[in-house]
């Protein structure tokens, strides 16, 4: 009887072992959290030099037709927050995908450059010349 126990036991912690390897194994790189932490920080910058921008400049001042659309629609702030927030959560499961699609680290960094260069970047250049500047 008390074989059978030892058994049982074995066979359970391997069971335990073999789950723990295959969480540890599926979780994102360090790498990855550290990129998708970076792309929501921008989100978020984005989200307040875009409502900065628009509180000075009216909703035309917004670029992209879909967010432009919503803005009319909902008001400038719900729209931005909706949408972010979407952004956000498309952000965290592409995180998480990046343990089975290889090239979506390359991605993100591609994509985190994108956003810089037509979001962030031509934000703050109007934000600082039209402004605070001005």
């Amino acid at each position: 009887m008390t074989e059978i126990g030892l058994q049982l036991g074995k066979a359970g912690y391997q069971l335990a072992s073999s789950s723990y390897e295959r969480i540890r194994v599926a979780a994102p790189s360090r790498e990855i959290l550290l990129l998708g932490a970076f792309l929501i920080l921008l989100q978020v910058l984005d989200g307040v030099l875009t409502g900065i921008g628009v509180y000075h400049f009216g909703t035309d001042a917004e670029g992209n037709p879909l967010l432009h659309y919503l803005m009319h629609s909902l008001g400038y702030i719900p729209a931005l927050a909706i949408t972010k927030s979407v952004a956000i959560a498309i952000i965290l499961v592409l995180c998480f995908l990046s343990t089975v699609v290889e090239w979506l680290t390359k991605a993100l960094k591609v994509v985190i450059l994108i956003y810089l260069g037509a979001a962030i970047v031509p934000w703050s250049v109007i934000l600082l010349s039209r402004v605070y500047l001005a």
